[in-house]
Parts: C-alpha cells; sequence; structure tokens
C-alpha cells in the first residue's frame, strides 16, 4: 500500500508528474543496485535471516512514514530519502523470497510450487495497490502508511516460524568472483536472456501505469482524482484475480511461450484503451485488460526462469531477474512522468502502448514465438 501512497501524497502537494515520477525513481533505483548483491549473498548465506532483516528495516521505514505524515511532515524532500531507503530494503527482499521455495517444497512439487509463488509474487504487486486505491480514495495515505507497516510486522513473526532446508552454501570462491560467474551463468543462456528481455520492456513501458504513474493517469487523463486512483488500481487488481483464478484451475493447459506472447499483446492492448479515450469507464476497461495481462506475464517468466535454473545459482539468478524489472520501473517511471509534463500523460500512455506492440513484435520473430520459455529443466550450453 506503501508504494501507491507515496506518489500519491507526492502528487497530491506538488501536483508534478516530475516529482511523482521521482518518488518511483528514489525508491528502486537503490533496489536495483543492492539486489544483484544480495543475490550473490542469497547463494552464500541463510535466505531467511536475509529476509528477516530486510522486512525489520522496511518495517522500522514505514513507521517512520507514519509518524511524520500524522505529525504534517512529510515533505516532498523527506519522502524521496525514505523511498530510497525503501528501496534499499526492498533490494533485500526479493532474491531471497524467489530462492526461498526450492528449500520448502519437496522437488518433485517445485514445479507447481514455483507457479504458486508466482502468482502470490505478482498478485501481490497488483492487488496490495489496488487496495491502497481505495484506502486513499476514503481515507488518505496515513491508514496506508499503517498498514504497510503492520503487514510488515506479521510478515516478520510469521517468517520467524519457517524452517526451511539447508541451502547448499557455496562460500569458497571470493564474492565478486561469484558474482561475475552469476552473470556469466545467465549471459550464456538464450532462454534466460529472453525472459530478461520481455521483464524489462514490460516494466519499463507497462507496469508503471498501475504503479508509479497511476496518481498521474487519473488525475491527467481521465480528471478524476482520488476516487478515480481508487477505482483505476481496483480495476488493475480485480483483472489480476481473474488471472489468478484462471491460472489456479488452468495453469498447466497451455504453453508459457503462448501465454507470454497472447498476454504481452494484451497488456498493449489494454494501454491503447487507456490512453485513446476520455470515457472513464472504457478506460477501466483498458486497466481490467493490463492486470488480467500483468499476472499471467509475470507468472510465465518467473516460472520459466526459476524451472530452467540449477540450485546453487538460483540466488542470483532470481535478483538478475528481479534487477531487470526494478530497473525499468524507475525508467519508465521518470521518463514518463517527464514527458507527461511535457507533453501530456494521455500521450505517454499512448507512445508507451505503441512501443510495446512493437517490442513483442519483434521479440516474438527473433526468438521463434518465444519457444524458449518452454524449457522445464536447465538449458544445456556448450562449453
Amino acid at each position: 500500500m506503501q508504494a501507491l501512497a507515496v506518489p500519491f501524497y507526492m502528487n497530491d502537494l506538488t501536483d508534478s508528474n516530475a516529482w511523482v515520477g521521482a518518488a518511483g525513481f528514489a525508491a528502486l533505483v537503490p533496489a536495483v543496485l543492492a539486489t544483484p548483491l544480495v543475490g550473490t549473498l542469497c547463494d552464500r548465506m541463510s535466505r531467511k535471516r536475509l529476509l528477516m532483516a530486510s522486512l525489520s528495516g522496511q518495517a522500522v521505514v514505514s513507521a517512520i512514514f507514519l509518524l511524520l505524515y500524522l505529525t504534517d511532515n512529510l515533505t516532498p524532500w523527506r519522502m524521496l530519502g525514505l523511498q530510497t531507503l525503501t528501496g534499499l530494503g526492498g533490494g533485500f527482499q526479493w532474491a531471497p523470497v524467489q530462492s526461498l521455495t526450492a528449500l520448502l517444497v519437496p522437488p518433485r512439487d517445485l514445479v507447481p510450487a514455483i507457479r504458486l509463488v508466482s502468482m502470490s509474487f505478482t498478485a501481490g504487486r497488483a492487488i496490495g495497490p489496488a487496495g491502497a486505491g481505495v484506502t486513499l480514495a476514503i481515507w488518505g495515505p496515513g491508514p496506508a502508511f499503517g498498514v504497510t507497516f503492520v503487514g510488515l510486522a506479521i510478515s516478520v513473526v510469521i517468517l520467524w516460524s519457517v524452517q526451511p532446508r539447508p541451502a547448499p552454501v557455496s562460500g569458497g570462491e571470493p564474492f565478486l568472483q561469484q558474482f561475475r560467474a552469476g552473470m556469466a551463468y545467465v549471459r550464456a543462456r538464450p532462454g534466460m536472456r529472453l525472459v530478461l528481455r520481455m521483464a524489462f520492456w514490460v516494466a519499463c513501458l507497462a507496469a508503471v501505469f498501475p504503479s508509479a504513474l497511476a496518481a498521474s493517469v487519473a488525475d491527467d487523463v481521465f480528471d478524476t482524482g482520488g476516487g478515480g486512483l481508487g477505482l483505476i488500481t481496483a480495476t488493475f487488481g480485480l483483472g489480476s484475480m481473474v488471472s489468478a483464478v484462471y491460472l489456479a484451475r488452468h495453469g498447466d493447459r497451455h504453453l508459457r511461450s503462448t501465454t507470454e506472447l497472447v498476454m504481452a499483446s494484451a497488456y498493449a492492448i489494454g494501454l491503447l484503451l487507456m490512453g485513446s479515450t476520455s470515457v472513464f469507464v472504457i478506460g477501466l476497461v483498458g486497466y481490467f485488460i493490463a492486470g488480467s495481462a500483468h499476472l499471467m506475464h509475470g507468472t510465465t517468466l518467473n516460472s520459466a526462469i526459476q524451472v530452467q535454473v540449477h540450485e546453487e545459482y538460483r540466488g542470483r539468478v532470481s535478483s538478475v531477474w528481479l534487477m531487470v524489472i526494478l530497473m525499468g520501473l524507475p525508467i519508465g517511471s521518470l521518463v514518463g512522468g517527464i514527458l507527461g509534463d511535457a507533453l501530456s500523460m494521455r500521450a505517454v500512455v499512448l507512445l508507451f502502448a505503441g512501443l510495446l506492440a512493437v517490442i513483442v513484435v519483434m521479440s516474438a520473430v527473433r526468438f521463434d514465438r518465444f519457444r524458449l520459455l518452454d524449457l522445464d529443466e536447465p538449458e544445456v550450453v556448450a562449453g
């Protein structure tokens, strides 16, 4: 919820798309820098301890957000500083979350477990802002900061009771050598490079509109303010929930290559609907389509990369996947915010939708309609 409360309050204070984009940029850049290093740590030490430290630190930052807001001392520059700390904490969270899965289930259940975790991870990033949008529209940012703090505190307590199997720890190599080995592992595998390519562009050109730039879309494209923001994020979350139900029941019916091609294209169509109309209801249809596509796209790519990695590289590979997403989001939010002030947010939505459509077509042609995503075991690489 905090992830949407900050740009909402920033927009309320400054009425500037550039400031809103900067808020997203400040949170995500530290995460981009920290995530690949944390992925290496995941392959060297306890993933549970790393996750505990991350959640605890983020809970402290959420408490500071709440305190400053309640005392009317939450200024734009202070928000940027706290967002930087939030991003640093997030950088220590996502790689351990992803790589813990293999230590909690027997090997025969790994594929469905990865799908479930992928759904939860992607749905949380969609449904959380949906709840935040409704909360912000009715009560404002304070409760959103409070709920974030409580949720993080509960997560720490739950994680304390979890007992994963010991992971194979590869601490013999120097840290930087191990880090470089992880990067080389990813570069040598075309299937993983395809996953990273699609993850970056969808994050940069599409996922920013239901997150960092959602308040700008509600305000500038549809002129609906806080109430519109709540409906936008709730509709996006509803689309994600519908996809989650479908995947839970029919996830094995479709090839991952087909799912990614269809869903990445659908994401672009949803954006085109948002940007091409002034009718708010039609814009909500676009957000519903985007929400459905978002969950299935994220689950498909995460499942593909997790089933194709050797266990001793899981932490590093998970961190690289997360890094490209976290790199795409701040770039998209900052560029989109600046262009939104210079042109209009409607023009930005249409421009990004067109670019995404072109990238999907070019990638489908170059990578044989994404067939590398269908591998269910680590790629065999010559040499």
